[in-house]
């Protein structure tokens, strides 16, 4: 026995100790995602000019009843002026039957093709080696390269809130795809992490993913990623427990805004972020005028200071979808158009238009995908000289 030895035998080490080296694993796991290098600028905004010819305006039909569920569309355009929307369907939301699906649209032709699974959650859980019920949430982007990346989220155990993000990547506008990888972002399990709005891009490459979390609190991140998939930083957006799905615009190369979905207590509005140095630093969420019953919205930048946010324009249900405007890079906005309206039935039931995605395409063009009644994904293509006569 020695002088450290107690009468029962050698001590084992004390409480404290162990605690230290608890945090000091903590320390470690997290310096990977607390280090973030010099952030460079946006990508300078290409603000596509007016088309030409008359005021257009048609509302379509993607997807073509392959599934009876059929949610969150999110859309792309190709390097031949095509565009590809994605979404994720089954046989209902959160079934183990889901998939993520894709369809192309030719704009000369103003025709959708058929819609196809890319894969499916038996596919994923292959790729990852891990436990996989069921997917959603698409979202798509072309890097500096060309490549195109695919995210989703993917479902283990429990509800949406315990996701985590996985992405593909394509070297051919979307015909075929890499296997499935997983991105670990945090490093806890590596739950509860979920993408909606689409990606940005950076001057020197690099990415930015917006992501959201759901489980006990709801706040808004962006992820940076490089062209390679490395995580390089991760900076949040907001705190608490009522903003998430945030979507950005930048409007020059170091200013944006940033909208998010509001799941709090009332007044149920839309939130706002913004920066000035290129996401170095946000502003804290304030709120709109613009009401959000806890739904999804999206935006585009028409100019620097000019903005146009979709949105479910009412204080509860989603059976609006509305059009506003901003003249003053989202200081004040006005609602300039009804999409879709459908009123409660006798027996208060109401219709669902959710999960707008949209976007501006290189000769000016607007198309809006969103989910109708959470059972087909619709379109709506219009142009500058249609949207004049409603500013």
């Amino acid at each position: 026995m020695t002088a450290n030895d107690g009468i029962l035998g050698p001590r084992r080490p004390s409480a404290w100790l162990l605690l230290v080296a608890v945090f000091a694993l903590f320390a470690i796991l997290m310096g990977r995602f607390a280090m973030r290098p010099e952030r460079p600028t946006f990508l300078a905004p290409e603000f596509a000019p007016k088309s030409s010819g008359d005021a257009h305006y048609r509302a379509l039909k993607v997807s073509t009843g392959a599934t009876r569920f059929a949610h969150a569309p999110t859309l792309v355009e190709l390097s031949d002026g095509k565009l590809r929307a994605f979404w994720f369907g089954g046989s209902r939301e959160g079934a183990t039957d889901s998939a993520i699906y894709t369809a192309l649209f030719v704009p000369a032709q103003e025709n959708w093709g058929a819609a196809r699974p890319i894969f499916d959650a038996r596919q994923v859980q292959r790729d990852l080696h891990r436990l996989v019920r069921k997917l959603g949430n698409p979202t798509a982007v072309h890097d500096a390269s060309g490549r195109l990346w695919l995210f989703f989220v993917s479902v283990t155990v429990g509800g949406w809130s315990g996701s985590s993000v996985n992405f593909v990547t394509s070297d051919d506008d979307g015909e075929t795809w890499s296997r499935v990888q997983r991105l670990v972002t945090s490093p806890f399990m590596n739950l509860s992490t979920l993408v909606k709005g689409a990606p940005i891009i950076y001057a020197d490459g690099s990415f930015g993913l917006p992501m959201y979390h759901e489980m006990i609190g709801k706040f808004g991140e962006i992820l940076r990623l490089r062209a390679d998939g490395e995580i390089l930083d991760k900076t949040r957006l907001s705190a608490g427990r009522d903003s998430l799905q945030p979507v950005i615009v930048p409007r020059s190369e170091r200013a944006a805004v940033g909208f998010m979905r509001y799941a709090g207590p009332p007044p149920a509005r839309v939130l706002m972020v913004s920066t000035d140095d290129a996401g170095d630093h946000w502003r804290e969420p304030a709120k709109l005028a613009l009401p959000n019953p806890n739904s999804a919205i999206d935006a585009v930048a028409l100019d620097g200071d000019r903005v146009l946010l979709v949105l479910n324009n009412l204080e509860s249900n989603r059976n609006d979808l509305s059009l506003a405007y901003s003249a003053d890079g989202g200081i004040t906005w006005r609602v300039v158009h009804q999409f879709e309206y459908t009123a409660p039935s006798a027996q208060g039931q109401t219709a669902e238009y959710s999960y707008p995605r949209l976007l501006r395409t290189r000769d000016g063009s607007f198309h809006l995908v969103y989910s109708a009644g959470k059972a087909e994904v619709r379109h709506i293509r219009f142009n500058h000289q249609w949207l004049d006569k409603k500013l």
